[in-house]
């Protein structure tokens, strides 16, 4: 049994959106980034966790198209 597989090249996409990248508006240990802290964003960026509504909904709705219209 064969089973097509469909690539979706998101990279073009996401590098356009001012969402797309990793933030320092993040909470550590139950409290926001001090000013200081922010100011270092190669210590204190975080690279795991999205803003949302953002970049991993439009994936989403992109995935969501493609099942929904297959043939």
């Amino acid at each position: 049994m064969k089973v097509p597989v469909h690539f979706l090249n998101i990279t073009t996409l996401s590098e356009y959106r001012k969402d797309a990248h990793t933030s320092v508006y993040t909470i550590r240990q139950g409290k926001m980034l001090t000013p200081e802290q922010q100011d270092d964003p190669a210590t204190y960026a975080d690279c795991i966790h999205w803003c949302l509504p953002g970049l991993p909904d439009t994936w989403n709705e992109f995935i969501y198209t493609r099942i929904i219209s297959r043939p």
